[in-house]
């Protein structure tokens, strides 16, 4: 029986990824060096820590881990103050799960960021517990923060549907032992054999219902 929601946050409930790979992209450019497809797959869903140390070693950078930091989520800090770019559904997703399950946030975005999106007014309130993957071992495709989202709601990972965007992300839920719903961006598409291990693949937000997460238990 289903008893948790949890939600990850970056290209599943806001628009985030194009951002995300402008800017990285920009510093790309400043290095000198190409930022490629495969690079945005590599570095999706995963802790802060690890995308920054990816970015100096595949850009050769002089910059510390902070500095990197900083850049990269200052640019995307001011994009959210400006307006979060929720995808249609998300919000009205959240609510309907907040009304009907437990439920959580899972992410592996910056703390900073994750605290402008569940501070706007659409999403204020609507979370039991928010794991950041930075508090937690190794960010996604480990299962560490879907794992701990479960034990701070107190349920048991196999009672839990999270849902996912990214590659990294489905195996992350799948190793907690959690039923996966896949939401992918065509844009940024899963590898293949990385979607079909989702329990449940949907092209929006909007085809997922509470019924449709209820049937997974």
């Amino acid at each position: 029986m289903i008893r948790a929601v949890i939600f990850d946050m970056d290209g599943l409930l806001v628009d985030s990824e194009p951002v995300w790979d402008a800017a990285r992209k920009w510093m790309a450019d400043r290095a000198g060096k190409p930022w490629s497809r495969l690079d945005h797959d590599a570095v999706m869903g995963v802790s802060t820590q690890e995308w920054a140390e990816y970015m100096i070693e595949r850009l050769e950078l002089t910059m510390s881990r902070e500095d990197v930091i900083d850049a990269i989520v200052g640019h995307m800090a001011e994009m959210y103050q400006r307006g979060v770019p929720y995808f249609p559904g998300a919000v009205e997703l959240v609510d309907q799960a907040a009304a009907s399950y437990r439920t959580g946030l899972a992410s592996g975005s910056h703390p900073a960021l994750i605290d402008i999106v569940t501070a706007d007014a659409p999403m204020a309130g609507k979370f039991e517990i928010i794991v950041p993957a930075d508090e937690v071992g190794a960010g996604k495709p480990a299962p560490d923060v879907y794992l701990e989202a479960a034990r701070r709601l107190g349920v048991q990972p196999p009672d839990c549907v999270c849902l996912e965007d990214s590659g990294n992300g489905i195996l992350s839920g799948v190793a907690a032992g959690m039923k996966v719903i896949a939401v992918p961006d065509p844009r940024f598409p899963p590898a293949p054999e990385k979607l079909e291990r989702a329990d449940l693949v949907v092209g929006s937000l909007a085809e997922v219902t509470l019924e449709r997460i209820a049937a997974l238990g």
